[in-house]
């Protein structure tokens, strides 16, 4: 599935000085079924690892496929968990021990209705060729009020502790962003802290991190938020200033230029030379009728200076239909990055920045 290359302002969070570069397809479908929620790595060796949810009728697989090229090619890996329930969300991280943590979404579905939530961590100790089950970050069964938990992001604070980020229902029109910390590797959990959504009713959601410049203590989140527009779609975002243990501010990252239409689904990321890059998915191009997420093309904003409440330079990276995208910093010091989508199967692009 080729696209052709583009252009792609962006400015340097740390420094004024630019880099030319453009867009150009890198990772087709996975051949011989369908695919989505893409999440990548990078691990100490110098490889990455990509995870997504492959299907195979009813069953749902967390699959990893692996890169020993700078990200610019993928191979079959490992897979960590399947099942017919609802697994999905799965994000991936290597610890300072070498050891690899997949975190995701384990839910039971009985006749197509939640009976149960998890947040679940797996853990590798073999660069990810193969899994086990690790630990419970957060679990409860379902009530009558929408109370699911879902869209886990992993962090390795600069203390070294793990953190986990992830939406938590509060009802069908309100959800909080909760991280649960852990001392020990991921093996057990302190209770959670709330990032975002305390003193706001919306359905905060999707969260992304990432560390701004060279302070490892100062944190960026993003997230999709129905907060002021509901039911539609805007994306927000909240600063740490102390390595995640308080939050400030909500401060608007992207509001569609059509209105009536969404944007959701964000990530964020600090690119090698200081780019910071924010990605979502919109439906504001589509001019067909379509429900939300239906319709939606992935699309980039980079920060304009060090300020991160300050975005522009919007460029679409893949086309409708282009649904949960996620972003990734390669770590090979090219400033570049990889824009994935679920585009009929995970896709990915190469982006650079001018």
């Amino acid at each position: 599935m080729p696209y052709d290359p583009l252009t792609v302002p962006g400015t340097c969070a740390k420094r004024a000085n630019r880099s030319s570069g453009s867009v150009s397809a890198q990772w087709v479908k996975e051949a011989g079924g369908s695919s989505t929620y893409p999440r990548l790595t990078h691990l100490a060796d110098g490889s990455a690892l990509a995870g997504f949810t492959a299907f195979n009728g009813a069953t749902h697989i967390f699959t990893v496929t692996r890169s020993t090229d700078g990200a610019k090619t993928f191979s079959p890996w490992s897979t960590i968990a399947q099942g017919t329930g609802d697994l999905d969300d799965v994000n991936l991280r290597q610890l300072a021990n070498g050891n690899i943590i997949a975190a995701y979404r384990g839910h039971d579905l009985v006749n197509g209705v939640y009976t149960f939530y998890r947040i679940t961590t797996s853990i590798s100790t073999d660069d990810g060729q193969t899994w086990s089950f690790l630990s419970q970050i957060n679990q409860r069964a379902a009530t009558t009020t929408d109370n699911g938990l879902w869209e886990p992001f992993i962090r390795v604070a600069n203390s070294g502790a793990l953190q986990v980020y992830y939406a938590s229902e509060n009802a069908d029109n309100d959800q909080d962003i909760l991280m649960d910390t852990s001392a020990d590797n991921g093996a057990t959990w302190a209770a959670p802290i709330t990032v975002t959504g305390a003193t706001t009713t919306g359905r905060d959601g999707m969260p992304g991190c990432t560390n701004l410049n060279s302070n490892a203590n100062l944190v960026t989140c993003i997230f999709e938020t129905t907060e002021g527009t509901a039911p539609l779609f805007t994306v927000k975002s909240v600063v740490s200033e102390n390595d995640g243990v308080t939050w400030g501010q909500r401060t608007q990252v992207y509001v569609p230029d059509v209105s009536g239409n969404n944007a959701g689904a964000p990530q964020i990321t600090t690119t090698t030379a200081g780019t910071l890059v924010a990605s979502f998915m919109t439906d504001e191009d589509n001019t067909a009728a379509s429900t939300w997420p239906a319709g939606g093309s992935m699309k980039i904003l980079t920060s304009l200076g060090t300020d991160p409440a300050a975005w522009g330079n919007k460029v679409t990276v893949l086309p409708i239909t282009s649904e949960w995208p996620g972003l990734y910093a390669r770590q090979d010091g090219s400033g570049t990055a990889l824009g994935c989508a679920d585009n009929g199967g995970v896709v990915c692009r190469s982006i650079s920045f001018t």
